[in-house]
């Protein structure tokens, strides 16, 4: 997948995004054709007059599939079942490119057997599906065309099938990055980390790549199970995770999920992490989630162009490759100048691009005041002169760890409680579980630390795809 940002971060560029998309297709499809797009479930990308547009990928009665194919093998032969079914054209909005590059085998089958028809930078993709590749045992018969029913061959004894053992799933591949700023504070993160996995994810193939914001950015340390790297502490672990995965490059690729953690992760509220194990892994391979523990504030809070009131603690969670490469970058705020006055006693600029009540929840949590659910941040300070620079630096911390969830959410990426998830799937299996439940859903619906919050009128986001 190609190293870019996300355009469609608010409402309007997407909805251009989309109009374009329309008008290519108009121009360069013919009218009543059955065209695959790579919708991500977008019903409204769907919409297209004169045309019969499918999701891809899709289930057996049409509707998204909800998750990505997991290689190039299944993606082809998805795709050769739905051209057989009279899919004509296939579409990747230009934010769904990366598809090209991650499943390359995909790719190399859609420009040696197909034809590239559309290719407009930062609109889309068009292959128009080459009907001479169906052999007639791909065909599959239209509900016109298929058979009266025969009772008298319903009646003859079935010629006997000869199952074979199924393959032995490979292990799931999990890149672990770990942001800590050296080890005075938090000696033993990495080994507790591990002890988790063994403990509760025992089976997995996983890779750790340590990023020490206190150590030069040009260091790089091979070690038994990974690498050492240094960072720069500009956003403390959101740059760390950046380094990391610059570093990592195409080869992220490799890995079904990326567990991203910081060295404080086993402080505050901890008792979520019991809850990652091997069906809460197993369920969100391959899907557009982010899990982890959910938090929220009482009253939604304004930042930027987004109104937002949840986010996941960046401490510890997962997340699929595709959504951390689609992401871009980590790190959404590299200057605090926006939103800082610079004096202690007003830390925050009149016009500062947030809103009051997020001034204060902000300053309240830094200086070890109660924001409103009983707990206290276990690092807090006085706020003076001399520990402004300390607060400000903590501070864009927080705006990225609130933008985060925005942008996840911003492009399609839903933000899952791992307590909900291990809570629901004792339930139901990853098939059945709705992935789109509202946050406060998840939250009221919590076995342990269940939290029920008043609704606001406007406590989504404001500006968003």
């Amino acid at each position: 997948m190609p190293e870019y940002e996300p355009k469609s971060l608010s409402l309007e560029p997407y909805r251009e995004l989309v109009d374009r998309i329309r008008d290519c297709i108009r121009l360069y499809v013919p009218p009543g054709s059955a065209v695959l797009i790579v919708s991500k479930g977008d019903e409204d990308l769907m919409r297209l007059e004169g045309y019969r547009a499918w999701h891809f990928p899709q289930t057996e009665t049409g509707a998204y599939a909800g998750y990505h194919p997991a290689n190039s093998a299944e993606a082809i032969a998805h795709l050769k079942r739905l051209h057989s079914r009279g899919a004509q054209y296939l579409v990747f909005p230009w934010t769904a490119r990366w598809w090209l590059e991650y499943y390359g085998d995909l790719a190399t089958h859609l420009n040696t057997v197909h034809e590239l028809t559309v290719s407009e930078d930062g609109v889309c993709v068009v292959y128009e599906l080459d009907e001479s590749a169906l052999s007639d045992a791909d065909r599959q018969p239209h509900e016109t065309d298929r058979q009266p029913y025969d009772s008298f061959a319903a009646c003859e004894t079935p010629p006997l099938i000869n199952l074979a053992l199924p393959a032995a799933r490979p292990a799931i591949r999990i890149l672990t990055i770990l942001a800590r700023f050296g080890t005075d504070k938090y000696p033993h993160a990495e080994r507790e980390i591990g002890d988790i996995f063994k403990r509760q994810m025992p089976k997995v193939d996983r890779t750790v790549i340590t990023v020490d914001n206190e150590l030069p950015r040009s260091l790089v340390q091979e070690r038994r199970d990974g690498v050492l790297l240094g960072g720069d502490n500009s956003a403390r672990e959101f740059s760390a995770f950046d380094r990391a995965l610059d570093f990592v490059g195409s080869d992220i690729w490799s890995y079904d999920l990326v567990h991203f953690a910081t060295s404080a992760f086993n402080t505050l509220y901890v008792a979520y992490l019991e809850r990652f194990n091997a069906s809460v892994l197993e369920a969100i391979t391959g899907r557009a989630v982010c899990v982890g523990h959910v938090d929220c504030y009482n009253e939604p809070i304004d930042v930027l162009t987004y109104r937002s009131q949840h986010w996941i603690r960046s401490c510890f969670f997962l997340l699929p490759p595709t959504e951390a490469k689609a992401l871009g970058r980590f790190v959404s705020v590299v200057d605090g100048g926006p939103f800082f006055s610079g004096s202690p006693d007003e830390p925050f600029r009149v016009d500062a691009p947030m809103s009051l009540s997020y001034r204060g929840y902000i300053t309240e949590w830094l200086t070890g005041g109660d924001i409103g659910q009983g707990v206290e941040w276990h690092s807090s300070f006085a706020l003076t002169r001399d520990t402004l620079p300390t607060f400000e630096h903590k501070a864009v911390s927080i705006l990225n760890e609130q933008l985060l969830g925005i942008r996840l959410r911003a492009l399609g990426c839903h933000l899952i409680d791992v307590t909900w998830l291990s809570t629901t799937l004792r339930h139901k299996s990853s098939q059945e579980i709705s992935w789109t439940t509202s946050w406060r859903e998840q939250l009221a619906n919590r076995e342990d630390d269940a939290v029920v919050l008043p609704h606001h009128e406007q406590a989504g986001l404001l500006s968003t795809v």
